[in-house]
């Protein structure tokens, strides 16, 4: 699984790490999560970067998205399912097509 990393809070990253992810960043508050991000959206051999979603509603990442980037997914850390401030994926392909998608 060297193409996937995740940016996690400790015990979310815990959990992956026992599921045999190596790739594991945890974070603790919104300024780390942030420049994290960022570190690993430049890294050539990652692929696809799984990111809590309690943490992708605390910083701002969609302007930094460049065409060569990872693949961004947010999950569910272990609490359960997060309300995200805005649709993620919904924003990314409006930005990208400018087709606003509804769900």
């Amino acid at each position: 699984m060297k193409g996937i990393a995740l940016l996690a809070d400790n015990h979310t990253g815990i959990s992956f790490k026992l599921a045999g992810l190596r790739n594991i960043f945890s974070v603790e508050d919104p300024k780390q999560a942030e420049e994290q991000l960022l570190s690993l959206m430049e890294k050539k051999d990652l692929r696809i970067i799984l990111v809590t979603e309690h943490i992708m509603s605390q910083i701002q990442i969609l302007d930094k998205i460049g065409d060569n980037s990872p693949l961004i997914i947010p999950i569910p850390n272990l609490k359960g399912q997060n309300v995200l401030k805005t649709d993620f994926i919904a924003e990314l392909i409006k930005r990208k097509t400018g087709i606003e998608v509804k769900f």
